[in-house]
């Protein structure tokens, strides 16, 4: 029997399936039933244990009256699976990490960014769009951030470069209450964070920002951000050696507390 559990690409895929399911009001009992499957296989589906047949979420389709979106969703991960670049749900993936640690040299992470500093972001990243489009990003954020900060998200550990809290980003005021809202989810326990000082000298994440998954069940994957379309790989070879930077960068980096200068800086009473 094949043992091998599909990549954590598929965990997207299962999630999708199950709340379509708990949408229409049907046990995955009832679900399975009605589709020809076990109880357990069904289960195995929603929760990535396997590659589900083309066939069989088909039927799913069918019987949730889904218009098609689970099979257009369980072929593009099939795609994604053999050539992992510029998945769409890399969000949804790092929601099913165990830790996701990441290293950002520009700005600060999606998943940590207050509104008005999403805003001050995506605007200037995104020339072409009007204020509304701008608005629905910034939603989306949003969204993001309440899941991966909530009870359900993964264990966070970022590590960024001095100037992301030194750049007045969107204004000093903004820049600051972004400050100050890191330094609450550190003291809440949320995420913990470091920051590699301005002064070192042998920088060594030059290589740029990336991320690094590990899964509780499932083989680390690492995801290198880009400008345009990142690099999404479980390459072992590539999970390690972004690994062995993960380590060259914790050795260079700081620890920060809710009461370190880079965060408390231009807030009242500082």
């Amino acid at each position: 029997m094949d043992t091998v559990l599909p990549s954590a690409m598929w965990l997207p895929f299962g999630a999708r399936l199950l709340r379509a399911r708990s949408d229409k009001g049907l046990s995955r009992a009832e679900l399975a039933r009605t589709v020809g499957v076990t109880d357990d296989k069904l289960r195995q589906v929603e929760y990535a244990y396997c590659r589900p047949a083309r066939t069989l979420v088909e039927r799913v389709d069918t019987a949730l009256g889904t218009d098609r979106q689970l099979l257009d969703a369980w072929a593009i991960t099939l795609q994604a699976e053999a050539f992992p670049n510029e998945f769409g749900d890399l969000r949804e993936i790092g929601l099913h990490a165990a830790r996701l640690w990441e290293h950002q040299p520009m700005a600060v992470p999606t998943f940590l960014r207050t509104r008005e500093y999403s805003r001050a972001i995506l605007g200037p990243a995104h020339p072409g769009l009007d204020t509304e489009q701008v608005e629905s990003l910034v939603d989306e954020e949003m969204l993001h951030r309440a899941a991966m900060i909530g009870p359900e998200g993964p264990e966070l550990r970022v590590v960024v470069n001095e100037p992301v809290l030194t750049r007045p980003q969107g204004g000093a005021a903004v820049s600051a209450d972004q400050r100050g809202f890191l330094a609450d989810l550190i003291e809440a326990g949320i995420v913990t964070m470091a920051v590699i000082p301005e002064e070192t000298p042998h920088h060594p994440g030059l290589g740029g920002a990336f991320r690094l998954m590990e899964f509780e069940d499932r083989p680390s994957m690492v995801y290198a951000f880009a400008a345009r379309d990142g690099d999404l790989t479980a390459d072992p070879e590539q999970v390690g050696r972004c690994a062995m930077i993960r380590e060259a960068i914790e050795d260079a980096a700081v620890e920060l507390t809710p009461d370190s200068r880079l965060l408390t800086a231009g807030r009242p009473g500082a």
